[in-house]
């Protein structure tokens, strides 16, 4: 996971300011320039100390990976929401994935700053966050209740690990399909436990 904190430091109000601003600024300064910013650079345009990004993050492309895990929790929030509301659980999950795909298209440069990230799970870039996103669905969706295990199982990994190597050929456009079509392709090589969650899921 990304920096992990305990939620005792999460919980400090200055923290979470600090925090907020290094992705804020981070954000604007890749899209302004397209390029990736010192961390010296990053940390003046924030109006922090340098010391101060590294009790947040070890680099700045772990801080990219951050911006984006944002976004991707906010539509995981969206789609639950909508599952416990009734609507088809297909038309969540293909508006789910269109929107992620979305996010990162118009965060392209951000994207490939991310890309870079390797996290301490051995995934590149994305991968990681994909991964705890496939957590999150699992304990919303009630599958697999049972006490998380120590390692990550083989399927989520490869799930999580396709769907960013789709992502990433989707934002270079190297599919072989139109730019609309690739969420719901992707919806359907999905594993059975997300295209049919337990019918008493999210109710």
């Amino acid at each position: 996971m990304v920096s992990e904190q305990s939620s005792a430091v999460e919980a400090d109000p200055r923290f979470t300011r600090s925090r907020r601003a290094i992705a804020d600024t981070l954000a604007d300064l890749v899209e302004r320039t397209q390029s990736c910013p010192s961390v010296s650079a990053l940390a003046q345009a924030a109006g922090i100390h340098r010391a101060t990004f590294y009790n947040h993050f070890d680099s700045v492309e772990e801080a990219a990976v951050y911006v984006i895990a944002d976004d991707f929790r906010a539509l995981h929030d969206l789609n639950i929401r909508d599952r416990q509301m009734g609507a088809d659980p297909t038309a969540v999950a293909v508006a789910t994935l269109n929107a992620m795909l979305a996010s990162l298209r118009q965060r392209k440069s951000l994207f490939l700053l991310a890309s870079t990230w390797r996290s301490s799970s051995g995934l590149m870039g994305i991968g990681d966050l994909l991964l705890e996103q496939l957590h999150a669905l699992r304990r919303d969706l009630g599958v697999d209740e049972q006490e998380s295990e120590a390692h990550n199982s083989v399927e989520d990994v490869y799930t999580a690990s396709g769907v960013h190597g789709v992502f990433s050929a989707a934002i270079g456009g190297n599919t072989d399909c139109d730019p609309d079509e690739i969420a719901a392709r992707l919806y359907d090589l999905l594993p059975q436990w997300i295209r049919q969650p337990p019918e008493s899921s999210t109710h």
